[in-house]
């Protein structure tokens, strides 16, 4: 028990000396030397406060972009690559991060580029199918509808030959996406002509698809400013403003365009396009069709009332109303309502 006694005695004696207090200051320094220096270090090696601006790489050939990046410390993956007409090939599209973002020295920028060999199609088999099949079929494969060409036969509108550089293309042939494939068609054996569709006011793809569906083709194409990404029909040839015309199927319609920027179309097309409200009262079904077809106007909601027959329906009512609104644009819908003809009031 003494013994014991003693060496705890000894142990608080030890812990009140000056040389165990020198010990614990040396230690408890040395700790925060050690603390200080690995904080320092790992602030050198994570460059703490210092950053580095991302600079913005589209449109940079992609050698030019990776010796840019090299130079600011930065450094560069080419992840991806793209199909993009509307870009030069083998420059950089898009890029992670973001042009001015801030990041750290070698850090990795990604990089998607536009390919610089043509994205390849299968080309799909549009033999039989209709017309509006087959411009449905090419735009899902990534191709284009090229001419219509109209041969005689019985199937009006089917497909009989798909050809590219004036000869046939087999189904399964590679071809470049956004390819023109011309169309060989059926004429139908009867009256080949087709109504001419209203193109003022639309974008070049939009009239190029009202042409193809309506079995023409695209003539001249002439541009009246300098200014063409955002081109919308200005004038058509032959023109459908004053009446309807029909051409035979397969023909060319010429198009002039204005720029949406600098060309007020809006204005343009309502002194255009309006015309009078037709007055429908009275007019049979397929009478108030014609009328409306041949106006560019729309048959909206036909309302047969007291089960009315078809034969025997006359419209007494319309919205708008000639005399509520006596134009109307053309393009827009008419609703009808109709009776028998003795169920019409006098006016």
């Amino acid at each position: 028990m003494p013994k014991i006694f003693n060496q705890t005695m000894s142990i608080i004696t030890f812990i009140k000396s000056k040389t165990f207090r020198t010990h614990v200051l040396l230690a408890v320094a040395i700790v925060i030397a050690l603390l200080w220096v690995s904080l320092k270090a790992l602030d050198f090696y994570t460059m703490h406060g210092k950053t580095i601006t991302v600079p913005n790489l589209e449109g940079l050939e992609k050698d030019e972009a990776e010796k840019l990046l090299k130079t600011m410390n930065l450094r560069a993956n080419i992840n991806d690559s793209i199909f993009d007409t509307g870009r030069e090939k083998g420059t950089v599209a898009t890029q992670n991060p973001a042009p001015g973002i801030e990041v750290k020295k070698n850090r990795t920028i990604y990089l998607t580029t536009v390919a610089i060999l043509p994205e390849m199609i299968s080309m799909p088999d549009l033999t039989d199918l209709s017309l509006r099949q087959a411009l449905a079929m090419l735009e899902t494969h990534g191709l284009e509808a090229g001419r219509l060409e109209y041969v005689p036969n019985i199937a009006r509108n089917a497909v009989l030959q798909q050809k590219f550089n004036h000869g046939t293309i087999e189904p399964g042939t590679m071809v470049e996406k956004s390819t023109r494939i011309d169309l060989v068609l059926g004429d139908g054996a009867a009256d080949t002509r087709v109504y001419v569709p209203l193109l003022i006011g639309e974008s070049r793809e939009e009239a190029i698809q009202l042409l193809n569906s309506s079995s023409l083709n695209v003539g001249q194409e002439f541009y009246l400013d300098d200014e063409t990404d955002d081109a919308r029909v200005y004038r058509q040839s032959p023109s459908v403003t004053d009446r309807r015309e029909r051409l035979e199927m397969g023909s060319t319609v010429d198009i002039y365009y204005r720029s949406d920027s600098i060309f007020d179309f809006d204005e343009y097309l309502t002194e255009t396009l309006s015309i009078q409200t037709p007055d429908l009262r009275m007019k049979s079904p397929e009478e108030a069709f014609s009328i409306l077809r041949d106006a560019f106007l729309v048959v909206g909601n036909e309302v047969f009332e007291n089960n009315v027959p078809v034969s025997q329906a006359r419209a007494y009512r319309q919205d708008p109303d000639p005399e509520e609104q006596p134009l109307i644009m053309r393009g827009e819908s008419i609703n009808i309502w109709y009776r028998r003809a003795d169920d019409i009031p006098e006016p």
